[in-house]
């Protein structure tokens, strides 16, 4: 049997997450002193209110290596391997601890940093969950999402850099942007790395940003699921819903609340658009 793995930066429902067997490794939020399992000890909704009325920014921790060792030896039997999908290094850590941890264990496991999060991270997975159910080889389906991968496209919207100049790794990859904290930015992350790719001065520059990834969504006829994720408002994700309903309601879309960890990289009013 080949066993799904995955953190909680992945945009999955709970329902999918019971329906494919996949098993969550969750990181941490510091927040005032205390620490928070993500997804875990404080909801999402209460984590974004939070995050609205804090004056100190919050701290994220990646899983320990112990962490996913003990998940990995749980989950092992003679005969099985482990398929341990991630968010993109760019962004956490969590991937290298998971390498660290599969050096530890005696069952096969094949670690992929996904170069994603959110429902990017999610499609990932869930596609990794389909193959094990065909597939007997762990390394032929980390091969086939390597692929998979690439057809996949996440967008987000943030009105400041602010909140992703705080992590060391995320600011290493776009501290060059600093001096224009306060412009509304788009940014993408091509082939695992995080850029800048459009700027904007006010809301009716951050709408036309939007109105053209919607647009590219709606003129590309192999889309086949939309992932909406958003930090505290949803006015305009259930815009974008609304819209793909219109004009592609063969798309299967997610408007959902992101989690804990990644409000605390994107800050308050951000947004993704994650299409595949």
């Amino acid at each position: 049997m080949i066993h799904i793995v995955t953190d909680s930066t992945a945009q999955l429902t709970p329902a999918e997450i019971k329906e494919n067997n996949i098993t969550v490794v969750p990181l941490q939020v510091i927040l005032d002193g205390k620490t928070y399992r993500d997804n875990i000890d404080m909801t999402r909704q209460e984590f974004s209110e939070h995050l609205a009325t804090d004056d100190e920014f919050p701290k994220t921790s990646q899983p320990s290596i112990g962490q996913f060792v003990e998940t990995y030896k749980a989950l092992a039997k003679p005969g099985d391997s482990i398929v341990s999908v991630h968010i993109g290094s760019v962004l956490s850590g969590t991937a290298q601890a998971a390498q660290m941890a599969a050096q530890q264990v005696d069952v096969p496991v094949e670690v992929l940093d996904s170069g994603l999060t959110d429902r990017g991270l999610a499609f990932v997975v869930l596609q990794a969950a389909k193959l094990a159910k065909t597939m007997g080889d762990a390394k032929a389906i980390v091969g086939k999402l390597t692929d998979y991968m690439k057809k996949i496209t996440l967008t987000c919207f943030v009105n400041s850099l602010d909140y992703f100049a705080k992590g060391g790794r995320a600011k290493r990859a776009i501290g060059f942007v600093s001096s224009i904290l306060k412009l509304k930015l788009e940014l993408t992350m091509p082939n695992g790395k995080l850029e800048v790719t459009h700027k904007a001065r006010g809301e009716k520059g951050m709408q036309k940003l939007l109105k053209n990834v919607v647009d590219t969504i709606v003129a590309d006829t192999h889309v086949t699921q939309v992932g909406l994720s958003y930090v505290d408002s949803h006015t305009d994700t259930d815009a974008i819903e609304k819209t793909l309903k219109e004009k592609r309601p063969d798309i299967h879309v997610l408007n959902r609340l992101t989690s804990p960890v990644i409000m605390t990289h994107v800050g308050p009013a951000g947004l993704a658009v994650i299409y595949v």
